[in-house]
């Protein structure tokens, strides 16, 4: 029960350190300063753009991998959670980057949308 204790104490560290470096990160990017906020490394398919990809949207996901293990351990669920959603959002981003200019900017207001307005 201790070590469960301190999983969940882990487990909300995490989960409130994603929540508060991501949204000043959204909120660059939802007004346009930062078109690559979803070119992650491990989601990237083109290799020019792996070199190009945002060094705090990579230090995020490693955060919220850590949080979906630890969600794992327990038992937890993860679906629409902020660290299931950053990988959705990067996956997301990847496969349409290249048709739309504008596409990082409305991603991150959509997700930003989802943290601020329904609690994720």
């Amino acid at each position: 029960m201790v070590a469960k204790a301190k999983l969940y104490s882990q487990l909300d560290r995490l989960e409130d350190d994603l929540r508060e470096r991501i949204v000043p990160h959204l909120e660059r990017a939802a007004i346009g300063a930062n078109d690559l906020v979803f070119c992650a490394t491990d989601f990237t398919l083109h290799s020019k753009l792996k070199f190009r990809a945002d060094a705090e949207t990579d230090a995020l996901i490693q955060i919220g991998r850590q949080i979906l293990t630890l969600r794992e351990k327990l038992g937890e669920p993860s679906e629409r959670s902020i660290a299931e959603r950053i990988c959705w959002y990067c996956r997301t981003w990847t496969t349409i980057c290249n048709k739309h200019q504008k596409v990082a900017q409305e991603l991150a207001s959509k997700f930003l949308d989802e943290i601020v307005n329904k609690s994720l």
